[in-house]
């Protein structure tokens, strides 16, 4: 069996964020169709948090390991050496997978077998190996391919169809109907249409969440200076001048999807701690996109006391959102150094993007907040505000939220506050965190319904939360990240 994949990580709870974040890149770079992946994902995610539950306070590791069992499938492997925890065994929950309801530790065994009826666990050798077999794959990538011409398109497609599947979408409408819905590596446009260019698509594609996904190849059969100018300021990563031979167009998917794929498995961001212990005998758990520091979001403690951070979140998600990020983070510690108020930083950090100075292609979402005297402060750039649940149960979002950074010059940004007196967690968040789950619906509504009401410890709160709020694999359209304070 050969081994394409190994991976050890620290068995805390951080790391299911960091496992989820591997399988999702590299069972989609190994072509294991999306429903798979994200059955992978809801699989692993209940395994490890069972395994994590029982081996709370002790320091372990777990080895991911994918092999390829044969031309037609792999195989998924956690290692460990932990004492053995059979779930097949010791799990006699009567949940069912039609419940519809969340239980703690008692979705184990119904949940492995509805996906993966052949997954395994053994002991040998003083090790234990859970595992599962991946069987829906098709390791041709999609390529979805734009032009209104007829010819072109049966051409293309005549061009690519051993190596790829093909989409083939006559109209604009049409190609972005493909992006929403096919799990595509590759898009093909034809630069020039009958009625048009294909221009609004890529545009529209770049303000979406769903560029990093997509490595772009436009085809023209203008050569001109003007208009390769122009494609290059649209983000696409190659373009090829008409006539294209079938050799240069399959090398050019290759190139892109090759640079692409490198940059899409870079795990070698700068983290966050998990914890961090906050003045009056507070602490913050960090969740998601922040502690893997993958994304866009980002959490800065602003002072030697740690009463005081900021959390931001840049438009878009991934390596494009990273980048943009590091230009925010240096103006904030740049600023930090002159000691003025964090009033003033807000107000210079909105002139400065309303000036387009820095991050010119890209919006912020900004929230300071500073702890003293068992109060909370902060000042919201449209951030969405804070939501605490109280010591009765009751769960709250304050109001306070100014408008995002950038939009109006020298605007006055208002210092909101809170008491903490009856607050038993302070929950902040990222926009990802709750639309990745659901969209259009009462926010506190759908939050009740997955905030913890049995719990031993704050750490206990924090991990449940987080644990009840993930999605699967393919519907994580956004950096999603989550501070609890308690």
């Amino acid at each position: 069996m050969d081994i394409l994949f190994e991976r050890r990580f620290e068995l805390l709870w951080p790391t299911l964020s960091e496992i989820r974040l591997v399988l999702k890149h590299v069972l989609r770079a190994l072509n294991v169709k999306k429903d798979e992946v994200d059955a992978a994902g809801l699989v692993a995610t209940e395994y490890l948090t069972n395994l994590i539950r029982h081996n709370q306070g002790s320091e372990h590791h777990i080895l991911l390991r994918i092999s390829q069992s044969s031309k037609e499938s792999y195989r998924l492997t956690f290692i460990d050496e932990l004492t053995p925890y059979n779930l097949f065994k010791n799990n006699n929950s009567s949940w069912t997978i039609d419940s519809g309801a969340l239980v703690e530790g008692g979705m184990g065994v119904e949940l492995i077998r509805h996906y993966f009826k052949d997954a395994d666990y053994v002991t040998k050798e003083g090790k234990n190996f859970f595992s599962f077999p991946l069987k829906h794959i098709d390791r041709r990538p999609t390529v979805i391919y734009v032009d209104d011409d007829v010819t072109q398109l049966a051409l293309m497609s005549a061009y690519l169809k051993e190596q790829f599947q093909v989409i083939a979408c006559e109209s604009i409408e049409a190609g972005w109907q493909a992006i929403l819905t096919a799990d595509a590596r590759i898009l093909l446009l034809d630069h020039k249409l009958k009625i048009g260019t294909c221009e609004p698509l890529l545009e529209k594609l770049n303000k979406s969440n769903l560029k990093s996904q997509l490595s772009v190849v436009m085809l023209t059969g203008d050569d001109s200076e003007e208009v390769i100018h122009k494609i290059n300021r649209l983000g696409v990563d190659d373009y090829l001048i008409k006539p294209v031979k079938k050799n240069k167009l399959l090398q050019s998917i290759e190139r892109v999807t090759h640079r692409f794929a490198y940059l899409s498995y870079q795990t070698t961001f700068e983290s966050t701690p998990s914890k961090i212990h906050l003045q009056n005998d507070k602490t913050a758990h960090i969740f998601g996109s922040i502690s893997l520091g993958n994304g866009g979001d980002f959490f800065m403690p602003i002072n030697d006391e740690c009463s005081a951070f900021v959390l931001g979140d840049m438009m878009g998600h991934g390596l494009q959102a990273l980048k943009e990020s590091f230009a925010i983070k240096g103006f904030i510690s740049g600023f930090l150094a002159t000691g003025l108020p964090y009033q003033n930083m807000l107000a210079a950090l909105n002139n400065a993007l309303y000036k387009q100075q820095l991050c010119k292609s890209s919006l912020v979402t900004l929230a300071i907040c500073f702890i003293n005297n068992n109060k909370m402060f902060w000042l919201n750039a449209g951030h969405p505000p804070p939501v605490v649940v109280r010591k009765t149960g009751e769960l709250c979002q304050l109001t306070g939220t100014g408008p995002l950074l950038g939009l109006a010059k020298d605007h006055n940004y208002t210092l909101y506050e809170t008491a903490l007196d009856d607050v038993e967690h302070i929950l902040l968040y990222t926009d990802g965190w709750t639309e990745n789950r659901f969209t259009d619906k009462d926010e506190i509504s759908e939050l009740n319904k997955i905030i913890p009401n049995e719990y031993q410890s704050k750490d206990e709160f924090a991990h449940t939360l987080w644990q009840n709020s993930q999605v699967t694999l393919s519907k994580e359209i956004d950096d999603a990240s989550l501070i609890v304070i308690n």
